[in-house]
Parts: C-alpha cells; structure tokens; sequence
C-alpha cells in the first residue's frame, strides 16, 4: 500500500513537472523565419532575365517545417528537374541545427515578378522579386541631319519585356503634341522588332537643333515598384546659311595704342563655315593668308590678330563666312581706346520704395567702351541743415558707392546713346543725391554732375477679403419668439375647439 502511495505521488509530482516546465520548452520553440535580402547590385533595381538566383528563407527550430509559395499562390515543389524549385537545408546554429529552405530559380523570367512567401504554419515572410528583359534599341539612328525648312521624323525603336512605352525628351522636358501641335507630331506603332516611337518636327529652323531623348520605359503588372528606363539620345543637326547673332552691321573694336588687338568672327552656321578675313581699301579687298588668320572653338571662329596704331585706326576688315547654303559678310573696325567722356545726363526713370532705375546718357560724337560704371550716393539729410547748393567733393568722400559691371557696351552716336542703371537697397521716401562715374581699360571719365533723386512709400498690400455666397443660416435665437408665440396661439385654439366638443356631447 505504501509502494502505491509513492507511485502515485511519483506520477502526479511528473504531471505536475510537465505542465509547467514542459509547456515552457515548447514555448522556447516559438517558430519565427528570415530572409536573406535581395541585392541587385549597385544602381540596378531589377534581375535580368535568363539569371540564376537563390533566396534562402531560415526557420528558427530545428523541428520547423519550411516552404515556399509563388506569387500564385502555389507551393513551390522540391524538383529540381523544375525551372523553379526548392531545396532543403540544415544551417549550423548554437548546439543544433536548424533548417532553412531554398528557393532556387533557375532561369528567371519576367512571369517571376512579384512577391513570393515564405512560410511555416501561421508564420509568414515575403519577399519581391523584380525581373526585368531591359529594353533595347534597334534600328535606330544616333545622328540626323536636315536642310532648313524641311521637316524629319525621328525614329526610335525598342523591345524588351515588359513591353516598353516611349516618350520624348528635351532640354528635360516631355514633348507632346499639346505642347506645340503646329510643331511635333507624336505617334507610336508596333513591329516586328518591337515598339517604335515616332517624333515628326516641321518646319526645321536651326534652334530646332540639338539632342533629343527617346526613354524607353518598363513597369511590371505584377509589382508596383518593379520599373525600369533606358535611354537614347539622337541628335538632330540642321544646314543653314551662315548667320551673325548679333547682326550684320559694323563692329567696332577698341584697342590701346602699339598693343596687339583681336578681331574676333563668329557665326552661326551648319555646317560649320569656311572663314576668309579681307582689308578693305575703298572698294578693293585684300585678302589674308590662311596662315594670318587663327581658328578656334573647332574652327567656329576666326581671329584676326593687329597691332593697333595708326595705320589701323579707323581702318575696315571684312571678315567673309560661308557654307554650301549660303555666305555672309560682316565689317570690323579698329579704334582707338580713349577713356569715357564724361555724362552729359542723367535722368530718373522709375523710383520704388527701396530703388532708383535712371539713365545715364552721353551727348555729342562719342565713342568709347564702358566697362563699368561706379555710383556714388548719399542722404540728403546727411548734409549740414546751413548748406546750399550741390554737395562739396568732401561731402562726396563719405558718400556710399555701388560698382556696376557692364557687359562689353560701346557707345556709338551719342545722341539717344546711354546706359540703364538700378540703383538697389535703399531707404523708403528718402532724398539722395547722386552722381556716376564710367570707366574702361584707358581709364575713369570725370564725375557727372549731381542729381537729386527720392525713392517712394511703400504700396500698402491690399487685403482681399473672401466673401461667403452661401446664405447665412438662420439662428434659433432669431425665429425663437414668432415661433413660441405661434405654436402658442394655434395650441390655444385647439384646446377650446376641444373642449366645446366635449360640452356638447355631454349636453
């Protein structure tokens, strides 16, 4: 009897054992699973088609059943005769092993695009795979040339898988016929070698020159993020006549005495254009050795090199640019490089409330470069209240200045002839006098005479008001009483109408 007593207390203390440190060895086995992360290398965000590739998907207990499923939904076989299959593996861990299933897929296709699970029980992983056939072009020219008013249509041809769509690029931006209906034609068909896109530009002048960009686009059905883009560059040239940008009429260089001085011809051709330089002498010209004349920038331009003294001031040089479209001829003189006169006007134009925009004029026959122009200016109400008059050159030495570059400007002709300046970052409704000097290689002009000038008050901003068409609801504080009242008197009625009712039934 006392054997049975032990027995049963033995069994009852390993049930007991079981229930609470059994059930947490099986909670140690809680099942979990990884994958390895896809890399499609650097800058690439796709396989190509026809790669191998194995993705490993690792449980966490050695007892854990592991599989694959296809992005249909489907349990991936472990046949290896299988284009995709699986393969089962044991991976070394801490005084175990634990499993861990491949997913091997031996030839990708586009058709493997999509997101593929990993699974054991209720416990999932999935992981998108992007496999792309990336477009090629075929047949498609690189470089087209077109006369002048002629119109061409760019070809650009690809295949791949998933079927790309085409678009036109240039300077950035997409060209569609919306853009300039008149202008480019877009049209795309289908072939035997794949999609092309076709681009049909009329009337060729020669800014339509340049590169444009075929992109040959890839987006996946199965996978959002699954895109991708090759492109193309073609680049159209147009033939035309030489042309000078800045016009045909006389250039007219400075140069400082006894110092070498450049003639510079440049034009606007396709092709580029064959330069000749001519010294004019009434109506003969005398042409340049090709060894005189020194071409650059891939021979868009030619330099002419003198000595500017007397013998070249004032003298004509025809510089001559021609191609199989046509020649044109454009006159350059030399002069000699004197220091600006000074400025005979300066007028205000427009004042703000924080500048001042004036001209600066100069009268007479002149001719000079200005190279820059330097502003002197000051308060008005900076100078002693006792003063009358212009201000003195003391006055001027704590005048603030501002440096203006011009950009190669000649003055030619006096009369009308000037520059227009802006004078910034100034203080509201004040007076200034003001005062400008110009300068070039040879030196400063003298100061013009002053000028008084006021900014302005600052334009108040206008607020606009939004207005509400909607009807403005009604407040129950407005029909509060008319509807107390009303239901009052109607109830009144009601009552009395009653009661005479049931006084007469009762007669």
């Amino acid at each position: 009897m006392f054997g049975a007593y032990v027995r049963d207390g033995y069994l009852s203390y390993l049930m007991q054992w079981s229930k609470v440190y059994g059930s947490k060895s099986i909670q140690k086995e809680t099942r979990g699973l990884s994958i390895e992360p896809i890399d499609y290398g650097p800058d690439k965000t796709y396989y190509n088609a026809g790669v191998r590739k194995s993705i490993i998907c690792k449980g966490t207990s050695k007892n854990q059943k592991v599989e694959w499923l296809n992005p249909s939904g489907n349990v991936v076989q472990r046949v290896i005769t299988n284009r995709v299959f699986t393969q089962e593996h044991f991976v070394p861990a801490f005084r175990t092993r634990i499993p861990a299933m491949v997913l091997v897929i031996s030839h990708a296709n586009v058709e493997d695009t999509g997101v593929w699970e990993c699974r054991s029980g209720a416990v999932k992983r999935n992981v998108s795979l992007c496999i792309i056939d990336p477009s090629e072009f075929v047949d498609t020219p690189t470089e087209v040339t077109v006369d002048r008013g002629r119109s061409i249509t760019l070809s650009c041809q690809a295949k791949g898988e998933p079927e790309p769509r085409l678009l036109w690029h240039r300077n950035g931006e997409i060209i569609t016929e919306d853009v300039n209906p008149s202008k480019y034609q877009v049209m795309t068909k289908y072939n035997s070698q794949g999609f092309e896109g076709l681009l049909t530009i009329t009337s060729l002048e020669p800014e339509d020159s340049g590169v444009y960009n075929c992109d040959a686009i890839q987006e996946s059905p199965n996978l959002d993020e699954c895109t991708a883009s090759t492109s193309l560059n073609i680049t159209l040239h147009v033939n035309y006549a030489p042309m000078f940008e800045d016009g045909n009429d006389t250039a007219l260089v400075p140069g400082k005495e006894n110092e070498s001085v450049d003639l510079v011809c440049a034009s606007n051709a396709h092709p580029t254009p064959i330069y000749r330089w001519f010294k004019e002498d009434g109506d003969i010209l005398s042409e340049y050795s090709k060894d005189d004349i020194k071409l650059i920038d891939d021979g868009e331009k030619a330099v002419l090199s003198l000595v500017a003294n007397e013998s070249t001031f004032g003298q004509r040089y025809r510089c001559r640019s021609s191609n199989l479209y046509g020649e044109v001829d454009k006159v350059f003189a030399v002069l000699k490089l004197e220091k600006p006169r000074k400025p005979t006007e300066i007028s205000v134009e427009n004042a703000t409330h924080n500048a001042l925009h004036f001209q600066v004029k100069w009268h007479g026959e002149t001719l000079f470069p200005v190279d820059e122009v330097l502003i002197q200016y000051m308060e008005f109400k900076s100078l002693l209240k006792k003063r009358v008059g212009t201000p003195r050159d003391v006055d001027w030495k704590k005048a603030e200045e501002a440096l203006l570059k011009i950009d190669g400007f000649d003055i030619v002709d006096g009369e009308g002839s000037g520059l227009t300046l802006t004078l910034p970052e100034l203080n509201e409704k004040t007076e200034y006098w003001i005062r400008v000097r110009a300068s070039n290689e040879a030196g400063d002009s003298l100061w013009s005479e002053p000028i008084l000038a006021s900014t302005v008050e600052q334009p108040e901003v206008e607020l606009v008001e939004e207005v509400d068409n909607e009807p403005e609801p009604v407040k129950a504080a407005q029909i509060s009483d008319g509807t107390f009242y009303g239901i009052f008197f109607a109830g009144g009625i009601l009552v009395v109408a009653i009661g005479c009712m049931f006084a007469m039934r009762m007669v």
